[in-house]
């Protein structure tokens, strides 16, 4: 069954199917018609928005709601490292045989291959925290920690499902899907990396630090793209713990991983079960 079901998502055309869902979310509708979809919608989807920054006949399209902000007193950032989203915490835990993470019983990936593209022994990978986000999940993501971003890099790839039986099922997902990571410098000279997975139906993710980007736009579906691109910033950018750094315009997954030194600093808690999170929600011992 669970064969069948990865056989079929990979004869879909993934990414072109999420730019095409993503243009459809983004249509927007006479006020009349577009705030029944809109009721229906949050409703389906079971969304909380009492939290929202504002009432939802303001919004003018389906992926206004799935971008949506907070009002400002719903989250309070509670430690140094912190949850970078909304979601499921589904492990925070040590980096196995010096670069590996686990994906799900039975499955690891490479975490140099996730923040590089390629597997690598130059990143001192020692923890990771994986964080998903469902479609009913708040979809911004925030600095866990505060220090310097100091380049951005977009990495081109497949767009599989993230969700439960995509991952126990498909092997290497979060380094076969696109991803937009963040390198970080924390204060101790510890470096950290913040990884943004795409997912189905999740064909673009923004960052506020590089407002003219955005992932699975047009062009990369017409023409060969490079394996990654260096986005290097004119300079580095100093945020909090609890800043805003991308939004998801769907639901989707964050890695957050630690070298020695950040570890040393930032003291994550080991998680191996998973659990609800809100994001800026404590993560350290």
């Amino acid at each position: 069954m669970i064969k069948d079901y990865v056989h079929a998502l990979g004869l879909i055309p993934q990414n072109a199917l999420s730019f095409a869902v993503g243009a459809i979310v983004r249509v927007k509708l006479p006020a009349p018609m577009q705030k029944p979809i809109n009721k229906a919608f949050v409703n389906l989807f079971k969304i909380n928005m009492k939290e929202a920054d504002r009432p939802l006949e303001t919004y003018e399209s389906i992926e206004e709601i799935f971008t949506r902000a907070l009002k400002s007193n719903e989250r309070s950032i509670s430690g140094s490292y912190v949850s970078s989203a909304d979601g499921v915490l589904e492990m925070s835990r040590p980096a196995s045989n010096a670069d590996e993470a686990v994906q799900a019983k039975g499955i690891s990936y490479s975490l140099s291959d996730l923040i590089l593209g390629k597997p690598s022994k130059s990143l001192d990978t020692k923890w990771y925290t994986t964080v998903y986000l469902a479609p009913h999940n708040y979809h911004r993501v925030h600095s866990p920690f505060t220090g310097k971003v100091t380049n951005l890099r977009y990495i081109p790839g497949r767009l599989w499902p993230v969700n439960r039986p995509a991952v126990r099922a498909i092997g290497q997902l979060f380094c076969r899907n696109e991803r937009l990571v963040f390198d970080y410098e924390l204060p101790n000279g510890g470096k950290a990396w913040v990884v943004m997975v795409g997912a189905l139906n999740v064909g673009r993710m923004v960052t506020p630090l590089r407002p003219d980007f955005v992932t699975n736009a047009l062009h990369s579906l017409v023409k060969v793209t490079p394996k990654s691109v260096e986005m290097t910033l004119p300079e580095p950018v100093t945020v909090k713990a609890g800043d805003e750094i991308g939004t998801f315009m769907l639901g989707s997954t964050t890695v957050v991983v630690l070298d020695g030194k950040a570890l040393e600093t930032l003291k994550p808690k080991q998680v191996d079960e998973s659990q609800k999170v809100t994001m800026g929600q404590n993560l350290s011992q």
